[in-house]
């Protein structure tokens, strides 16, 4: 099932001024293999590869845009913060009701420092009473705020509605280029994009045979996307 488009209640989903737009979905910490500092690193360089592909002069210009959850969310948000990236925080419940959704208690205080640092800060109107429907809505605003998406994801099948599998699906519906970063193995980030023409692929076949991301290939679409 495709994620739906953001609620008409929610703020527009505009740019910060020249930013080029890095949306985030990846995996909690229980589907993450590799140890956060390895993470890092690979987002860091997949941030600074998008830097220079789109040829902006600093990391700025760059917005990163997560949903700020255990894990990738998290992982993403504070590296992009220390390579000095503006943060935007689309969260699908009130604050104390997203905190409640956290597997781990002393996560709780980390959110709430992310969140008091983010440039700007999204809350949906989301239920803790339907919690897939607010995972499935923060999926949608997030690529509706997204030139490109940034992901960790180990391969496999979603787990349930809104899940990584889902969004990046959704991602490739909508045409945005997708750096894969594997959440099983330390190897080079791939690029995942469809073709111009044609049907929308399967996001299992596609990864199949997705190719080494390279500033050359990830040039021929930023550009597009960032003016867009």
């Amino acid at each position: 099932m495709p994620l739906p488009r953001a609620s008409k209640a929610a703020p527009q989903a505009s740019k910060l001024p020249g930013a080029l737009r890095i949306g985030i979905t990846g995996h909690r910490r229980d589907r993450l293999k590799l140890p956060d500092h390895t993470l890092m690193h690979r987002i860091a360089g997949v941030i600074e590869l998008l830097r220079r592909a789109s040829r902006l002069p600093s990391a700025r210009q760059i917005e990163i845009v997560s949903a700020l959850a255990e894990g990738v969310d998290e992982i993403a948000a504070r590296t992009g913060l220390t390579a000095h990236c503006r943060l935007t925080a689309v969260i699908p419940f009130k604050p104390k009701d997203y905190e409640a959704t956290f597997s781990d208690k002393a996560y709780r205080a980390v959110f709430r420092e992310l969140l008091r640092m983010a440039d700007r800060r999204i809350v949906l109107p989301g239920s803790l009473k339907d919690t897939k429907a607010g995972y499935v809505a923060v999926g949608a605003e997030t690529l509706d705020r997204s030139d490109v998406v940034l992901t960790v994801w180990d391969g496999a099948p979603a787990r349930g509605r809104g899940g990584t599998q889902e969004v990046l699906q959704a991602a490739l519906q909508r045409r945005l280029p997708i750096i894969w970063i594997d959440a099983t193995e330390d190897r080079a980030p791939r690029l995942l994009q469809r073709s111009p023409f044609g049907p929308c692929p399967r996001l299992e076949s596609l990864a199949r045979r997705a190719q080494p991301a390279q500033i050359s290939v990830i040039r021929e679409c930023v550009p597009l996307v960032a003016a867009a």
